[in-house]
């Protein structure tokens, strides 16, 4: 892969309308796990009929980016787009769009156990993880955005905020299923297994993100 060619060909399209549509992916992923942080509340609240509400939006958004991603690999697949660009660019685009199915698998999970009581560790630790998750997805889209805008220290930092958060979500990970294991006595097995493969889901989310972030570092920074 060189990465000189590939940040040459970009640089000199940043107002292509192929960027502009993986911009606007992006703007509907970024919506998914934005939309994840209000579906939680009223999952905290027990509050079925709003976290359904939320999680139809959190579909629509979902279902979107999947439209916009299958007509990105229209456009890339046409023309005469190099093959090392388009191949970064799919990859980029498709790690990006798993991330918005995760959220959703993960909402849905959640939402099929939103009528049982966790101890309270468990549901801080859940807000804990939304919320690094959503100041992760707005630093990678900020980066996303300002690949060529910022400086390379700036952009570095706005990566490396990315990566702050995905190992705190990580560790989050592992501190919610050792509460799993040790103070959910009281809640079905059934239920504990949706909530960690719910949880799960988000946490993927994050490593997605993490490896967007990895490709703009390498074309832009490196």
């Amino acid at each position: 892969m060189n990465q000189k060619e590939l940040k040459s060909w970009l640089s000199r399209r940043r107002e292509s309308r192929i960027l502009d549509r993986i911009r606007e992916h992006l703007v509907h992923v970024n919506n998914t796990i934005l939309k994840a942080m209000d579906f939680f509340q009223f999952w905290l609240k027990k509050d079925e009929s709003a976290a359904s509400h939320i999680f139809d939006l959190i579909h629509q958004e979902e279902k979107t980016a999947d439209a916009i991603e299958a007509e990105i690999v229209q456009m890339l697949s046409e023309g005469e787009t190099p093959e090392y660009v388009r191949t970064d660019l799919l990859n980029f685009i498709r790690l990006a769009d798993k991330a918005a199915g995760g959220i959703k698998r993960g909402c849905d999970n959640l939402l099929l156990i939103i009528k049982h009581t966790y101890p309270e560790t468990i549901n801080k630790v859940i807000k804990e993880i939304f919320d690094k998750l959503t100041k992760e997805s707005v630093s990678f889209f900020e980066a996303f955005d300002n690949m060529f805008k910022l400086s390379k220290e700036e952009l570095k930092d706005k990566i490396t905020e990315v990566d702050l958060m995905e190992s705190e979500i990580d560790k989050l990970y592992k501190r919610m299923k050792y509460e799993i294991a040790y103070s959910t006595e009281s809640v079905p097995a059934g239920a504990l297994i949706i909530l960690d493969h719910a949880i799960r889901d988000i946490e993927e989310v994050s490593d997605l993100l993490e490896d967007c972030a990895d490709l703009i570092r390498s074309i832009a920074v490196l």
